[in-house]
């Protein structure tokens, strides 16, 4: 199977419940594997999330991409969530910290 082949296909957790669309994989080019998917949660019409799902955790490939593990996918949302805002605050503070250096050497620049 091509990557391209497996990428918008559904994925379904141990219990058969879907989780989401494959939206990338990681490909390890030295051993010729896939080594991890990344799985897009949708949770709304306009709104989603993505998990990345190790590739040892896929049973099997047919129609769908089933998983060899449970996913709560809220859980999975809301934890997304999180990351997501941590990366932000992250983001945030090297920014602030940019402009304060900057400001600094401005500083030093006039005297």
């Amino acid at each position: 199977m091509k990557i391209k082949q497996l990428l918008g296909m559904m994925a379904l957790d141990a219990n058969a419940n879907e989780v989401g669309k494959i939206d990338d994989a990681e490909f390890d080019p030295v051993e010729g594997k896939i080594t991890a998917i990344t799985v897009v949660l949708k949770k709304n019409f306009i709104s989603s999330n993505k998990i990345e799902v190790d590739f040892e955790d896929v049973k099997s490939i047919g129609d769908y991409v089933l998983l060899d593990k449970e996913i709560n996918k809220e859980a999975a949302i809301e934890e997304a969530e999180k990351s997501k805002e941590e990366v932000e605050e992250v983001e945030a503070e090297i920014v602030d910290e940019a402009e304060e250096a900057e400001e600094e050497a401005e500083e030093v620049k006039i005297e």
